[in-house]
């Protein structure tokens, strides 16, 4: 069983493992495997040579590439990343011939610099399982590819040793690149220099220096090169003769087969499957490794990225990392319940109409405040209309007050573009989870002709019915029920139990006292958009939850400015009047991105939240039963 199937997880078109290796025993797959030392050192073979890779190491194994991997004597940790050609070939149609490589003999070269940069956000985006993951895992490896192919998509020798090529040259790079794919491709076929001269439309004899001059080898040693390392496949996958296998992969004789076999290898072809035909992957010799854990992994990552250069991308940007482990018998710092109260007025009714149902109902109302000045209970019409508001919602259970007041707006309110944006739901949970107050009391919408849409009015929806970010965080504040253990200034954890399942909620957000300030002041949606474009922190935090083992669902919601009724009104340049006509701007998504999964546990379950620039995350864990 030399050849290995490559199993992608969940339609995911990446295979990635943190892993501590003994022994992988020799195999080929189909795709392309990056393998990137992380931690200490390990020895690879691939083809005919022994590499040993240290610590920041990359190495490419392309499709068809006999390997194998094997401890020495110190630790490791290695993370192995395969690639789906079969997904990937939509964007890189030549991706199954590439001949990617990555190893180098100098660990300081700058594209091997910025290629582990890139390969390390990938791992970190994975094992946090950061929102998103998987997309933002799939652009960052389609990124990666192009990167592969415009630097690291041919290869020379040095002293015999396969090596990245490092010409600058791009007439140079391309021509040897061309030799190579086509050597590849028809290496069981008869090939001349002649043949390739005319390909490339250059005289044999330029070509020849060219090749040698540039690859370290002659065309007709890298030709039976070529063949040499393709033969390995069937000489150990197969009981083939060996004239057999020399006739498959090109050789005109046995003999030549074996002396160039030979010169590569260091002995002949039947000494090879002798020596390593007992060594290949198999059921009865499976890999032997350890998984590491995803605290282990997300750490080591996250060390290793902080480490380099390039990850401090400006020094007025903060990278706040926090280590968060959950103790099972901490005390509850206060009780979590919300009661909620709508304020409500007749336009309310008026501009809404049965929709006014279903947005209490999403926002858990109990009870209502319902504004009716005395000269609108005088008016027929008003009246009427009122009578028939006020019916519906005691038909419907809510407990509903008159008030003859002034509705809110009449009454002096502040008013500011902060109400509109994400501040307004950073606000909230800050206010709820620091209070002895239980009762909510809201507007939900607000007053005015629905043509305008952002009024800087401390309401959940705007005129026209478009839900803000207050309005997402009420209604996920109502859900949220049981003891706050942990009360910090960007994270509050709370548990939940209901026998005999324990919750946890997690509430995480990115803001600075710029940010936290706004809301105590009437900016206008300039400044506001200003000032939260020019927070860009960046903010991670490992959770580690005590549970019992078993599986837990995991359900994220990310609150980000990008995707509020704000944010789209500020791609419009905040008009006075919405310029979109009412069918689709009731369209426009302004709901919390959702991630859900399902992960096992084992007495521990780690968890990671990661948000750039101003942001709220909030996850829920749940055991399944």
């Amino acid at each position: 069983m030399l050849f290995e199937k490559t199993i992608y997880p969940d339609d995911f078109p990446l295979n990635i493992q943190i892993i501590q290796v003994d022994e992988i025993p020799f195999h080929y797959h189909q795709d392309v495997e990056l393998v990137y030392v992380l931690k200490g050192e390990i020895r690879l073979k691939n083809g005919y040579y022994n590499y040993l890779l240290k610590e920041g190491d990359i190495f490419t194994n392309s499709g068809h590439e006999v390997h194998g991997l094997c401890a020495t004597d110190s630790d490791n940790v290695i993370a192995v990343i395969q690639i789906s050609n079969r997904f990937f070939t939509q964007y890189f149609p030549q991706l199954p011939k590439a001949c990617f490589r990555t190893y180098v003999n100098d660990d300081r070269y700058a594209r091997l610099e910025d290629l582990r940069g890139m390969l390390l956000h990938i791992l970190l985006d994975y094992t946090r399982r950061s929102f998103n993951y998987k997309s933002t895992c799939i652009y960052q490896m389609i990124d990666v590819i192009k990167y592969l192919n415009q630097y690291f998509n041919l290869f020379a020798f040095e002293n015999q040793v396969v090596v990245n090529f490092k010409n600058n040259n791009p007439v140079i790079v391309e021509r040897i690149s061309h030799i190579i794919n086509y050597v590849y491709e028809n290496y069981a076929n008869r090939i001349t220099l002649e043949e390739l001269s005319e390909r490339e439309h250059l005289s044999s004899f330029y070509l020849s220096h060219l090749i040698h001059a540039y690859m370290g080898i002659s065309f007709q040693k890298f030709l039976c090169f070529a063949r040499s390392e393709m033969s390995e496949i069937p000489l150990l996958e197969t009981n083939d003769k060996i004239s057999t296998v020399a006739k498959k992969v090109g050789f005109s004789t046995t003999a030549y087969y074996e002396k160039f076999f030979r010169e590569w290898f260091g002995h002949s072809p039947q000494e090879h499957r002798v020596l390593f035909q007992t060594h290949i992957l198999n059921e009865s010799n499976p890999p032997r490794l350890q998984q590491l854990t995803e605290t282990l992994s997300v750490g080591l990552i996250a060390r290793t990225l902080a480490a380099m250069a390039d990850h401090e991308i400006s020094p007025t940007i903060q990278h706040i990392q926090l280590n968060v482990s959950i103790a099972d018998d901490v005390p509850s710092i206060l009780h979590l319940e919300h009661s909620f109260t709508a304020m409500l007025t007749l336009e309310d009714y008026t501009f809404l109409g049965s929709r006014l149902f279903g947005l209490l109902m999403d926002l858990n109302i109990e009870k209502i405040i319902l504004y009716c000045p005395q000269e609108a209970q005088d008016n027929s019409a008003s009246s009427f209309e009122f009578a028939e508001m006020h019916h519906r919602l005691r038909a419907l259970g809510y407990e509903v007050t008159v008030s003859e007041d002034s509705a809110p707006e009449c009454s002096g309110y502040r008013t500011s573009a902060v109400y509109d944006s994400i501040v307004a739901a950073i606000h909230i949970f800050r206010t709820y989870f620091s209070s002895l107050r239980t009762n909510v009391t809201l507007r939900l919408r607000d007053p005015g002709e629905p043509q305008k849409i952002l009024k800087g009015f401390p309401a959940c929806i705007t005129s026209c019915g478009i839900p803000k970010p207050a309005f997402y965080a009420y209604q996920l504040l109502k859900n949220i029920r049981g003891e706050l253990l942990y009360q910090e200034k960007n994270y509050y954890v709370i548990q939940s139990q209901q026998n005999p399942v324990t919750s946890y909620a997690i509430v995480v957000m990115n803001y600075n006292d710029d940010i936290e300030h706004l809301y105590t002041c009437s900016t206008d949606v300039y400044k506001t958009n200003e000032s939260i474009h020019a927070f860009m922190d960046e903010l991670n935090i490992d959770f580690s939850l005590p549970v019992s083992s078993g599986q837990y669902m995991i359900a994220k919601y990310t609150f980000s400015n990008e995707h509020s009724i704000f944010m789209h009104m500020a791609h419009l340049h905040f008009p006075e009047q919405c310029p979109m006509p009412d069918h689709w701007l009731s369209l426009l998504n302004t709901s919390p991105q959702t991630q859900i999964s399902i992960e096992q546990a084992e007495n521990e379950l780690n968890i990671s939240a990661s948000i750039h620039g101003v942001g709220i995350n909030m996850i829920i864990v749940e055991e399944i039963l």
